[in-house]
């Protein structure tokens, strides 16, 4: 039965944690780099202060109760917004420049103008309006803020003044007309010249208050605090923002990581390999260095156990030898696991049927005698002749190309590998297949062995491309055994091997231990 393939697996907490594992030490680089410059830039810059003025915009209460105030203007509470814009605006920005001795140009205004905030707290009856400037000059600062808040209590009072001023004007209007009533009167009779006269004591007396309330009267603002001189800068802080820098920069990094992982389509390690399969991992092959298709023949042996104990009882076990794609290791892998089972004393045939591109022929040095071309097409007449290569080790290279391999494959495959297994001459019968996604040959003759094994090479290998040369195998009836990692920089599945044993390759690992603890 063939596995279920599970879903590719997104990004989960496991893979997560491995690499931020791996990445650890460069996350925490980077970060402290950019704070540590950020810390150093600040450093640099040269020092801003801000001082701010308090100011309160309450309703003025000096004449309530008073019996005239219904004839003059209600003074009712502005709301804050119309202060900040007043606080900001060329008017009031200007005089203050004006009265700090600086220049009023419309350039100026503009510079000033952003070194300048304003801030509201919205109360039921009052506002409380902040006014701050910020400066080099600590009190530079001060003093403007200072200016800039007399200007907008200055415009306030002016405001008040002036709505008095114009409900003067329109009284004086009120009394000359009533002027020119009562010149025009002199004729009429006594009620309506006193009404007039009595109308215009009336208007006199109101003029006369308005003029009085004009000459006294305050706007809503009045000032809480004063703006003094500021001992400490509010920019550059180099503490704060390198801290600040070494917290965005991890952020950064593990964001431009989370998208490198996440883009990245290969294999990165047998787990990942596992997760996304859920097939097994029969071998890790380390990366080697140098040319040749020698693999660790500790890993092979532990691979040809692997296998001899996934295959149900049988004799010949017949094993396919794959890759989703080319380069992946798959001949070599075959040839080291030929070679593991023949050391293990099982008569093992290692078949070449990747015709279009054969490599035992030149791994074994075999250049003639019969091949697996000759065995195809001449069986039954002519029994098939393997070159022995090594003891307990028999090869069947491919030394000519096929004409046409599918439709010579699908026609003489089956009876070949039918006439191997009723011959009982071998333990194990390696088939070198090519790769899944690039010719069909696989796909032939997968049907008719007892297992396949999917080589895969850590950090080439593309998982959607392993993806679908399962789904291919597993729709054509193939058993997948499982996967076989190739070029592996550090195994995380299977034991390492002994440095010991390794290095005393030409005698048993026993003597070799004996050896070392004879040493003084």
């Amino acid at each position: 039965m063939v596995p279920q393939i599970p879903q590719e697996p997104e990004l989960d907490l496991a893979r997560m944690g491995q690499m931020l594992r791996r990445n650890f030490w460069s996350l925490l680089l980077f970060a402290t780099v950019l704070g540590l410059l950020t810390f150093g830039v600040s450093r640099l810059q040269a020092p801003t202060y801000q001082a701010s003025a308090r100011l309160l915009a309450a309703q003025s209460s000096a004449f309530s109760g008073s019996n005239l105030l219904g004839t003059v203007p209600s003074q009712n509470l502005i709301d804050a917004d119309a202060y900040r814009e007043a606080a900001l605006s060329s008017l009031v920005l200007g005089r203050t420049l004006q009265a700090a001795g600086l220049s009023s140009d419309p350039a100026d205004l503009e510079q000033f103008a952003r070194s300048t905030r304003v801030r509201t707290i919205q109360g039921q009856n009052s506002n409380v309006i902040i006014l701050s400037v910020r400066n080099r000059d600590a009190q530079k600062a001060a003093e403007l803020v200072n200016i800039w808040a007399s200007s907008l209590m200055r415009w306030d009072d002016e405001r008040v003044r002036g709505s008095f001023g114009s409900y003067r004007e329109s009284l004086e209007a009120q009394l000359s007309v009533v002027r020119n009533q009562i010149n025009q009167a002199t004729n009429r009779n006594s009620d309506s010249l006193s009404g007039l006269l009595s109308l215009q004591a009336t208007l006199q007396r109101d003029i006369d208050l308005v003029r009085a309330l004009e000459r006294s009267a305050n706007g809503q603002l009045s000032l809480i605090d004063q703006a003094v001189v500021p001992t400490r800068p509010t920019s550059p802080r180099p503490v704060l923002y390198g801290a600040v820098a070494f917290v965005i920069g991890l952020i950064l990094a593990l964001g431009l990581l989370l998208l490198r992982e996440a883009s990245v389509r290969t294999l990165r390690n047998a787990d990942e390999a596992f997760n996304m399969t859920s097939l097994p991992i029969l071998g890790e092959f380390p990366e080697k260095s140098g040319a040749g298709r020698n693999l660790s023949p500790e890993v092979a042996s532990y691979l040809d156990i692997s296998v001899t104990h996934t295959i149900a009882e049988g004799s010949p076990r017949i094993i396919a030898v794959t890759s989703p794609a080319a380069l992946e290791g798959k001949s070599s892998v075959a040839i080291s696991l030929a070679r593991a089972s023949a050391r293990a004393g099982k008569l093992t045939l290692l078949i070449d049927l990747n015709s279009r591109r054969p490599v035992l022929h030149q791994e074994f040095r075999i250049n003639q005698g019969h091949d697996i071309v000759s065995s195809l097409v001449n069986l039954p007449r002519m029994q098939p002749q393997p070159t022995l290569v090594e003891n307990n080790l028999y090869v069947l290279p491919c030394l000519q190309p096929l004409e046409n391999p599918p439709r010579l494959l699908s026609e003489l495959f089956r009876p070949f590998i039918s006439h191997l297994k009723e011959g009982g001459l071998y333990d194990v019968i390696l088939l070198d297949t090519p790769p899944v996604l690039t010719v069909t040959d696989t796909l032939i003759i997968a049907p008719y062995v007892s297992g396949v094994l999917m080589v895969v090479r850590e950090g080439q290998t593309d998982r959607r491309q392993l993806r679908s040369a399962l789904e291919i195998l597993k729709r054509v009836g193939a058993q997948t055994l499982g996967l076989v990692m190739n070029r592996v920089r550090e195994s995380q599945t299977l034991p390492r091997s002994d440095k010991i044993y390794e290095a005393g390759s030409k005698s048993t690992g026993i003597f070799k231990a004996a050896a070392l603890e004879e040493k003084p």
